[in-house]
């Protein structure tokens, strides 16, 4: 009678290890830089150069789902020429100028479901604070109500040219944060200091 007992009792207990437990699959991250956009999701990091516009835009259809779409873009002043092509998606923009490079707007805080910050760590729907924090500044006042509607951060100083904002300091290069108040709402890049455009 005793041997039964002692074969039954190991066996519930055997039960629930030999169920796998379910192993939690790495969320990816996307990068944001002034330079180009990276992304790593448990291996080796791909780097999306904004000077190299093909890749970049696969890899954007590839986040998203959805094919490209594009629409030129013409100068600001109103002339009619014809400065590029721009590619919009919900979440992402990508505007590829006429002489190759391309520039980025993230409108949301993950792109196809994957997170995006600036290298300093700011996302759409971080607060001012967080920038200015993060060694951001004011950049530019657009409503003209004393508080800056955008702010700079991981800025970058660029050899040879000259800020205009700044006088007598070098220009750099940033990213721009676009804010609805206090609230990030539009991440751009690359953005700069030096160009009238």
């Amino acid at each position: 009678m005793p041997a039964p007992s002692t074969t039954s009792s190991p066996i519930p207990a055997a039960q629930p290890s030999e169920t796998p437990t379910p192993t939690p699959t790495p969320a990816g991250a996307i990068s944001l830089g002034v330079e180009g956009m990276t992304f790593t999701d448990g291996g080796e990091p791909q780097s999306f150069s904004f000077d190299d516009p093909e890749p970049l835009l696969a890899f954007v259809e590839q986040l998203t789902g959805e094919p490209r779409v594009g629409e030129d873009f013409e100068d600001m002043w109103g002339h009619g020429e014809v400065w590029g092509t721009a590619y919009t998606w919900k979440e992402i923009s990508v505007k590829v100028w006429k002489d190759g490079p391309a520039s980025v707007a993230i409108l949301a805080a993950t792109v196809g479901g994957i997170p995006v910050r600036t290298t300093s760590g700011i996302a759409v729907g971080s607060t001012r604070d967080d920038v200015l924090t993060m060694g951001g500044w004011d950049e530019w006042d657009a409503d003209g109500d004393g508080q800056a509607d955008y702010l700079g951060v991981d800025g970058q100083e660029v050899e040879g040219v000259e800020s205009l904002s700044r006088p007598g300091e070098p220009g750099r290069e940033f990213i721009l944060a676009g804010l609805n108040g206090d609230v990030v709402t539009e991440l751009q890049s690359p953005s700069n200091d030096f160009s009238d455009i």
